[in-house]
């Protein structure tokens, strides 16, 4: 090898490698991104600097996608050869790390359930679950578990989750009402009826894929003509138990998160009935949780794990 093309090859990173596999071999760039879970414009900077390298065009444009050039057709053995030796040193390097520390499994889960989703796992054995670090559903929470910062999410699924995979666990079908226990509502809390809880100042908990634009029970007003002087929103759990605490607010929420609310001894919580309930679900069909992920062979985690946390998910919706 003369010192031009081993300096060539020296200039390789094991990115751009894989780049040029799944190009030759999906004849797509598109598709090469999607499976490396980058932006297309990442991929197309890099096969321009692959040309530039080989000096060759490498893949021609065609009806059909990319077709390799003769000289890509000669580097793609060589190249499957050192994706192969690449995967070999980095299971090797994974076994060694698994014998010093133990995987910390990064969840993120909407602020409407995650309290009780640590409650749920809290009562498992750690040798069970092993270690989970909950993170509260955030506006660039899909990027990173897109971007492998995150493992997965439990959310709701939105319009901008590309690249990522929904998978439906169960639907919201009852919802309890949360208010300071001295609260002049509860006076006349025999039967709950929507127009009453109007007649007070709402704060509710916005979540990104559900509530984000417009709130139910406000949809709900706007589609009746029923007037609704007073709504807030809150993005965090603090200021939702705070703004109920000190401001005389009502809000509406699962019956899962209403059991943590109703263990502060300052609110009540009372179950919506199911004829209000159904107002609400009419005007605004209510949300339905999912696992959302990256593709399969870039997730850390086993299919027990995952049906794990959706089995606990699904426990807390029914």
């Amino acid at each position: 090898m003369d010192i031009q093309a081993l300096k060539k090859v020296s200039e390789l990173d094991v990115f751009s490698l894989l780049v040029f596999k799944l190009i030759y071999e999906t004849g797509f760039a598109n598709i090469a991104a999607k499976e490396l879970a980058v932006s297309a414009p990442k991929i197309s900077r890099c096969l321009t600097s692959l040309r530039a390298m080989f000096d060759d065009e490498l893949f021609f444009r065609r009806q059909q996608g990319l077709k390799p050039t003769p000289l890509a057709e000669r580097l793609y053995q060589p190249v499957c050869q050192l994706c192969d030796m690449v995967s070999q040193i980095e299971r090797v390097a994974e076994d060694r790390l698994s014998h010093y520390q133990t995987p910390i499994l990064h969840i993120a889960v909407s602020p409407s359930i995650i309290n009780s989703v640590a409650i749920a796992l809290s009562n498992l054995k750690r040798e069970v679950i092993g270690k989970v670090k909950l993170h509260s559903w955030q506006a660039d929470t899909e990027e990173l578990i897109y971007n492998g910062e995150l493992d997965f999410g439990i959310g709701f699924e939105t319009q901008d989750a590309h690249g990522l995979e929904a998978y439906p666990i169960a639907n919201v079908t009852s919802l309890c009402v949360v208010g300071n226990i001295n609260h002049p509502f509860w006076a006349g809390a025999e039967h709950l009826t929507l127009d009453d809880i109007i007649q007070h100042p709402i704060v509710f908990l916005r979540c990104k894929g559900f509530n984000n634009r417009i709130d139910p029970l406000e949809l709900y007003c706007q589609t009746n003509g029923l007037r609704l002087e007073d709504i807030e929103y809150v993005r965090n759990l603090e200021d939702w138990y705070w703004h109920m605490l000190t401001m005389d607010s009502l809000a509406i929420t699962i019956c899962n998160e209403g059991s943590f609310a109703k263990q502060i001894p300052q609110l009540r919580v009372e179950i919506l009935p199911d004829s209000e309930f159904n107002k609400l679900n009419n005007v605004m069909a209510m949300p339905s949780y999912c696992l959302i992920e990256r593709a399969e062979h870039y997730r850390r985690y086993s299919l027990e794990m995952k049906q794990m946390i959706i089995d606990i998910t699904k426990s807390l919706l029914h």
